[in-house]
Order: structure tokens, then C-alpha cells, then sequence
């Protein structure tokens, strides 16, 4: 289905730029300026890439016709709240955010027929997921569903960041706590261990990771460059392929 989304768009890799690097500098006489041809990246290249996002790309049909998910989406799809697929590939809203359903729809609409962009929340009870929707392509034939981030740094961006500053498994853990917005006491009442060392292990964190504040951890972790799991969520479809061997079941 990439495949055919990119065909019909036109969306290559020379639309957004990708060229051949240029060759290291040598002792050879130079040479005039030529510009180097295009690299173009298959469907299979940009499925890739894709995957190894860390935020939840769907692309879908006016309707709601499932095309594309990547690994952040499918699982939030399969997770089922607010937003899930069904057995046909479309997507719907789940009982308890139903109130959206106006919103989502007109969002779907606006952005393949009138390429506009909008941001929704959708929500089902506590659960609260902030969506934008966006046109992709020059045909108005597809919208760009981006799904917000569950938590600030995914966990393997913390377990990466505890590497480079040599955190130990325990001020991994309380940095985990922190980005989830537990307070203090909240965490280390989970862990059994008393305030006063939950204390000392964030001022540890602290002076490791030069944050003056626990806000400068929040925005530490904003700053994390994208890592997805290396884990990958089944396909949505039972008949579906997997992202790396094919293409899933499209509308």
C-alpha cells in the first residue's frame, strides 16, 4: 500500500530532498561542479523509516480507511483507546469517545478535500490521546493521522540516556517515575525505600545530567531524539502481512 500511496502521490525521496552524499575530499585534482542524480528509496526503505519513528503515523482515506500504520500506531490501534481499527481495516472511535466522532470525521474530510490542518483530543474516560490530522499528497486522496506521545521519552531513549551519562538501574527507574509526573513521595513509596534516599538518588540524577530543577528533566527528555522500540506490534489484520515482508491489507 506504500507503494501504491507513493506512486499515486509522486512522494520520492528526491521530493523531499535526499541525495547522494558527495564523494570525501581527495588529493585528486577537482573537479567542475555536477550536480549528483537523485537517490531514490523504495516502498520497503520507507516503511522502514517509518517504523522507526517514535510517534504513531497513520495514513487513511477520507472515511477512515486504514492504508498505513506504523509500529507506535498499530499499537495504540490495537490498544483500542480512543482510537481502533476493525477487522475490515477502518478506523473508529472507541465507545467512550464517541463525543469526537463529529470532529474526527470533519477532520478526516478537511484535510483530503480542503488540505487543512487540525488538531483533535480524543478521549475515552481517563484515557486522552491528542491527534493531528493533515493532507498528504497533491491529490487530496490520503490524510496524515500523528499520534501524541504516551509519556515525554520513550523507554529505550531513558535506558539509551542512562547509558551515556552512566545512570544506575535505580536512578533509571526514579528519571522514569519523574518523566511520568510521579511525585517524590509517589515514587518511593513504590520502590520501598524511604523519601530521603528517593532525595538523594534525583540529586545524583541531577548532577549527572546537569539539571539545575526537576523541570529541566521534563525538558531534557523532550529533547531526546526519536528511538522506537525495537519490539514490533503484530499486524491489524489477521490475513496482513508484516511491515517487512509486505504490505497490509489496504482499503
Amino acid at each position: 500500500m506504500l507503494d501504491s500511496i507513493a506512486r499515486t502521490e509522486g512522494l520520492t525521496a528526491s521530493t523531499v530532498g535526499f541525495r547522494q552524499p558527495r564523494p570525501a575530499l581527495t588529493s585528486a585534482p577537482a573537479r567542475a561542479h555536477q550536480d549528483t542524480a537523485p537517490v531514490r528509496l523504495d516502498a520497503s526503505e520507507f516503511t522502514e523509516i517509518l517504523e522507526e519513528l517514535d510517534t504513531g503515523v497513520i495514513v487513511c482515506s477520507e472515511t477512515g480507511r486504514l492504508a498505513q500504520a506504523n509500529n507506535v500506531a498499530r499499537r495504540e490501534l490495537l490498544r483500542g483507546q480512543p482510537l481502533a481499527v476493525d477487522d475490515t481495516g477502518l478506523l473508529y472511535l472507541a465507545e467512550g469517545a464517541q463525543g469526537a466522532l463529529r470532529q474526527w470525521q470533519a477532520a478526516l474530510r478537511a484535510a483530503t478535500l480542503s488540505h487543512h490542518r487540525q488538531m483533535l483530543a480524543l478521549s475515552d474516560g481517563p484515557q486522552r490521546l491528542m491527534v493531528s490530522v493533515m493532507p498528504l499528497g497533491r491529490q487530496g486522496r490520503w490524510a496524515l493521522v500523528m499520534l501524541g506521545r504516551r509519556q515525554p521519552a520513550p523507554d529505550l531513549a531513558v535506558e539509551m540516556l542512562g547509558s551515556l551519562y552512566a545512570l544506575t538501574s535505580a536512578e533509571q527507574q526514579v528519571l522514569v517515575g519523574l518523566l511520568a509526573g510521579q511525585r517524590v513521595e509517589a515514587i518511593a513509596c513504590e520502590r520501598g525505600v524511604t523519601v530521603a534516599t528517593l532525595r538523594s538518588q534525583v540529586g545524583s540524577l541531577r548532577e549527572k545530567l546537569g539539571a539545575a530543577r526537576l523541570e529541566d528533566l521534563v525538558r531534557l527528555a523532550a529533547g531526546l531524539p526519536p528511538m522506537s522500540s525495537v519490539l514490533r506490534s503484530p499486524p491489524l489484520w489477521a490475513d496482513a502481512r508484516s511491515p517487512d515482508g509486505g504490505q497490509a491489507r489496504a482499503a
